[in-house]
């Protein structure tokens, strides 16, 4: 049975018992993700400005939110032996959504799907942190496969709030 994207992310968020809480903003220059739009290699190659209005935030809330960047499609949607592709984690993200006041596990990686391997999906994880400051590792940059943002987000503590994602191929 062929599934769609779409139907898959909501599958999957489903069985995580995801129900949105925040409203994420992600733009590559002025160009928004938007649920699976298209977006080029050039256009994603540096970190995108991400915006985000979590509804229970205000002025002097002392939340803390954790976004990640993983392609769960790699190296194929076909064959994802490498799934996830961990492309960028940000934690310690205050309310006001400062990456510059936030704790950088890891360097932006802008997609790179292998040539012929068709469309991957990117998607954007944003998770509110449980505690106000995680006392987050730096990650390899070597290895960014076989990453597990589910994992990852219960080892912290960390609930999923909002979730975006957009489509790229390399031809």
């Amino acid at each position: 049975m062929l599934i769609t994207a779409i139907e898959s992310i909501i599958e999957s968020l489903k069985s995580q018992m995801f129900k949105p809480e925040a409203l994420l903003d992600i733009k590559y220059c002025e160009k928004k993700v938007e649920l699976g739009n298209k977006f080029t290699i050039d256009e994603t190659n540096k970190a995108p400005d991400v915006n985000f209005v979590f509804k229970k935030s205000d002025s002097d809330d002392k939340s803390r939110f954790t976004l990640m960047m993983v392609d769960p499609d790699a190296p194929s949607p076909k064959n994802p032996t490498h799934r996830e592709w961990r492309h960028w984690i940000v934690g310690n993200i205050p309310s006001d959504g400062n990456l510059s006041e936030a704790t950088h596990l890891d360097d932006y990686m802008g997609p790179s799907p292998p040539s012929g391997t068709g469309e991957h999906r990117y998607v954007f994880l944003l998770y509110h942190q449980q505690v106000p400051h995680i006392d987050y590792p730096r990650l390899d940059k070597v290895k960014r496969n076989n990453f597990k943002a589910r994992q990852f987000a219960e080892q912290y503590s960390l609930k999923l709030i909002s979730a975006n994602y957009f489509m790229c191929k390399s031809d």
